[in-house]
């Protein structure tokens, strides 16, 4: 279930970098939602492998979450928005 002050963000997924794997896993992504890129940090392990596997500029990316003092999007959920076929085979995050 979401948390309602959560905010959202769809955006076209154009760049994954790991920042940290140990003791736990930082993982950033970039979104476009628009013409705005929302920098994203994921701490979820499984989310950020999941992440890890997908091909850049070709799936829409929904996540929720809030804004860390840094100004980067700390991700909390996470939904893929144009399923084919290859999502359909690996699976979904949610």
């Amino acid at each position: 279930m979401y948390h309602k002050d959560m905010d959202t963000h769809i955006g076209l997924l154009t760049h994954i970098k790991v920042f940290k794997e140990k003791p736990y896993a930082i993982t950033g992504m970039l979104i476009w939602e628009n013409d705005i890129c929302i920098n994203c940090v994921i701490r979820n392990k499984p989310f950020a492998k999941y992440v890890l596997s997908l091909p850049m500029h070709q799936y829409e990316i929904e996540v929720k979450g809030n804004y860390n003092s840094r100004g980067q999007f700390d991700v909390k959920h996470m939904r893929i928005v144009n399923i084919d076929s290859y999502i359909a085979l690996i699976g979904t995050p949610e």
